[in-house]
């Protein structure tokens, strides 16, 4: 396996193909090679929103903005952390990954079948770097809508919140899905 600053990024683009075992040079190649093109159509913009966290008298947590956060998992995860911020974090690759996919998705599966595992990756990846520039102190995990018992429908809280997220653009849909589809949403608790 490749042992270079991509290695980190070819092991999840594996991960998000359902890869196991070792990958012969072929696979190698043909994952090298995606990873190449996500790059190539990747265009990542981010945008951020810090948020006082509220400890109520019963120990749970609300935010300082008009944004539900009374969720298990939420709860969980800033009792844990003993936050006292949250941030919420936005990315994306761009539409032009996107639609470079959805060509794909019509002249080469296979290699669409790649590029858009690939892409999955990138967006963690770039996700996870620029998170690190956020330089946030003892920062949780970070928490994406529509998993545990977070509704997806809070993304359309967020989008209310953020109307900077339409500048870098990221639509939501009826089924409060992003368009573009290589994009992220992350709720962070930190200490501040």
């Amino acid at each position: 396996m490749p042992e270079r600053d991509t290695d980190h990024l070819f092991k999840r683009t594996l991960a998000y193909l359902g890869f196991k075992g070792e990958p012969d040079e072929a696979q190698i190649k043909m994952v090298e090679d995606a990873i190449k093109e996500a790059r190539r159509y990747a265009r990542p913009q981010f945008v951020y929103r810090f948020i006082k966290l509220i400890k109520e008298e019963d120990g749970s947590y609300s935010a300082d903005a008009p944004l539900c956060i009374s969720y298990g998992a939420l709860q969980k995860m800033f009792t844990k952390g003993q936050s006292d911020n949250l941030c919420i974090l936005v990315s994306t690759l761009g539409s032009a990954t996107d639609s470079r996919i959805a060509r794909l998705g019509e002249t080469d599966q296979s290699r669409m079948v790649l590029v858009d595992a690939a892409s999955n990756a990138l967006i963690e990846e770039e996700t996870n770097a620029f998170q690190k520039r956020l330089a946030l102190k003892d920062e949780t995990f970070r928490f994406a809508p529509g998993y545990g018992d977070v509704p997806l429908s809070m993304q359309r809280e967020i989008f209310d919140l953020m109307p900077e997220i339409g500048k870098i653009g990221i639509k939501l849909d009826e089924s409060n899905f992003m368009h573009p589809m290589k994009s992220m949403t992350g709720i962070i608790g930190f200490k501040g």
